[in-house]
């Protein structure tokens, strides 16, 4: 038996708890933001990967002063060759005692380097003698000073990311500097959209008895800013046969075909219990097995949860735009975040600016934000989208309501 009317923070667990994550595939490193790794990384480099100079100045060997060596003059060639040319030199030069080379920061020192003798502290003599400015001090550099080591951050074979780990443009960042061209991560889920409903308009303004479709082409963008990766949009209306064609295990066409490997079907409309009912008709015909049917919080009540005769998870949303915006959160969001191997996502703390009165349910809440405290939006209604277009998050307000001053659970959007 499903369940019903369930606790909203109940629902988010059991949505994410429902299924297992996806197998990893392999991408490369630049085109994995924001996805969860799927095995503890290993360097295949040192980093550095060479003895660097942390200052521009002159790399020294002994305690001076110092004959500053100079490269060949390499003529004809543009200043990139010349750069090139010169970091080559560097890499075969072993300093002897009491020898000094130019570097910059950042760069290769060659082999022998004991320090880097910061530029505003040296000064070269005609007969390219290096020694030590008067403000410099007498014995400087120290042993060390302004060099960066090789492998001083990691060695070949140091586990520098943990599976689990969702990569962020850092993780990317450090991934490359140990050498890494590609990562192994879980698959994103692929996810099919399907809207129900008579009379949706998809341009201009609707005539009196249609509304605009506003859920059929954006959605797409909620699901791709949660994780997910849309493979299909199918518009069904009432056509029951063709809302369990999207549902069944038979495939049609190619394009059936391909979405029958799919991980997840979000349908809008349709889900209430004193209306058509369509959806519920089409799971029961497809032999569905509902898992939560209908949750605590408003809007959103009449939200369903299956799992297909396929395997595929399916989440019918209610038909209301805000009720459909705020289901994405309560079961879309934990359920894509199961399949991508990560945590669910836990709701953040903010101070509340007004009362809220009690309530029959679990209320989600769109919320502005003046002066760090959260000002919950009068367009909260189910069918109202203005207050979510505003929201800086959603307040999750329990059902004894809140005063103003206390502290509530939020939930970030994810944009």
């Amino acid at each position: 038996m499903p369940y019903t009317s369930l606790a909203w923070s109940r629902a988010r667990e059991l949505a994410h708890g429902s299924v297992q994550p996806l197998v990893p595939e392999t991408v490369p490193v630049d085109r994995a933001i924001g996805r969860v790794l799927a095995a503890d990384v290993a360097a295949v480099a040192p980093v550095p990967h060479v003895d660097s100079a942390v200052m521009d100045g002159w790399a020294v060997s002994g305690a001076g002063p110092w004959t500053v060596l100079e490269a060949d003059a390499a003529p004809g060639h543009t200043a990139e060759d010349a750069v090139l040319a010169r970091m080559r030199w560097i890499r075969g030069l072993t300093l002897d005692e009491d020898q000094a080379v130019q570097v910059s920061a950042g760069a290769l020192v060659p082999s022998g380097t004991a320090a880097v003798l910061v530029r505003d502290r040296g000064r070269v003599d005609e007969a390219g003698r290096l020694t030590r400015a008067d403000h410099a001090g007498e014995d400087g550099p120290a042993p060390g000073e302004h060099v960066r080591r090789a492998g001083e951050e990691a060695e070949p074979g140091d586990v520098v990311l943990t599976a689990g780990t969702l990569l962020s443009p850092a993780h990317l960042a450090w991934a490359s500097s140990c050498g890494l061209d590609t990562l192994a991560v879980l698959r994103r889920p692929r996810v099919t959209l399907v809207i129900t409903g008579a009379g949706l308009e998809q341009h201009g303004v609707p005539e009196a008895g249609t509304v605009r479709d506003v859920l059929g082409p954006h959605l797409g963008s909620y699901v791709e800013a949660l994780g997910g990766l849309v493979i299909g949009t199918h518009h069904v209306g009432l056509d029951d046969r063709a809302l369990l064609a999207q549902l069944g295990t038979d495939a049609q066409d190619e394009h059936q075909i391909r979405e029958a490997t799919g991980d997840v079907v979000v349908t809008t409309g349709g889900t209430g219990t004193h209306s058509r009912r369509e959806v519920r008709g089409a799971l029961a015909a497809a032999g569905a097995e509902i898992l939560i049917d209908g949750v605590a919080v408003q809007p959103g009540h009449p939200l369903l949860l299956a799992r297909l005769a396929d395997g595929r998870m399916l989440v019918a949303l209610p038909g209301h735009p805000l009720a459909a915006m705020t289901g994405m959160l309560t079961l879309v969001e934990p359920l894509l975040a199961g399949l991508a191997g990560a945590d669910l996502p836990r709701p953040g703390h903010v101070r509340l600016g007004a009362d809220l009165p009690a309530g029959l349910r679990t209320r989600l809440i769109p919320y502005t934000l003046d002066d760090g405290v959260a000002l919950p939006s009068p367009w909260r209604a189910a069918g109202m989208l203005r207050g979510f277009a505003e929201a800086d998050g959603v307040l999750v307000c329990p059902r004894d309501g809140a005063e103003t001053g206390d502290v509530l659970e939020e939930l970030t959007l994810p944009w």
